[in-house]
């Protein structure tokens, strides 16, 4: 009976350590969405569409009132902008996966960090603009210990509670 509750516990361990070590799960998006296209072709940088990456605590993901501005009709014949088109038209939110996530117990703000300290959206978030294909998980893996030495190498603070609340 010990060997069994002994191998139980090893085994929950494992699939634990597993599922902590893999990170963030690749999502699958709705639509098929070319961050290159829109940052190359059309001009648009990050806060045309994630309107409060710079102003505001969450950035944000653009919906249809965002994705309207340039596509109430089709532009093109892709079918994936026909898909954002029948979103519009129909007043139905687009279902975008979140791939960052922030803990409950942690407050970060995009504004303190990419108005005040100046920080490019590219340095947390890797080279989305570049991405013809949907981002489907984390380009950067952040965690606590990624944070902690951001702040050290920026001389900025690590007390506790400037970032958990």
């Amino acid at each position: 009976m010990t060997r069994l509750v002994l191998l139980a516990t090893v085994l929950i361990l494992a699939i634990f350590s597993v599922l902590l070590l893999r990170g963030n799960p690749a999502v699958s998006q709705p639509i098929a969405f070319n961050h290159l296209l829109h940052t190359d072709e059309v001009g648009a940088d990050c806060v045309d569409c994630h309107q409060y990456a710079k102003s505001g605590v969450i950035a944000t993901i653009p919906n249809i009132a965002v994705c309207a501005d340039c596509h109430e009709e089709a532009q093109t014949e892709s079918a994936e902008e026909l898909r954002v088109v029948e979103f519009i038209q129909k007043g139905t939110l687009i279902p975008w996966r979140k791939i960052y996530r922030v803990p409950d117990h942690v407050y970060f703000s995009h504004r303190r960090h990419t108005q005040l300290a100046e920080i490019e959206c590219e340095t947390c978030h890797g080279s989305v603009g570049a991405r013809t294909e949907p981002v489907v998980q984390p380009l950067v893996q952040q965690s606590m210990g990624w944070c902690i030495d951001c702040h050290e190498r920026s001389s900025v603070t690590k007390d506790c509670v400037s970032c958990h609340v």
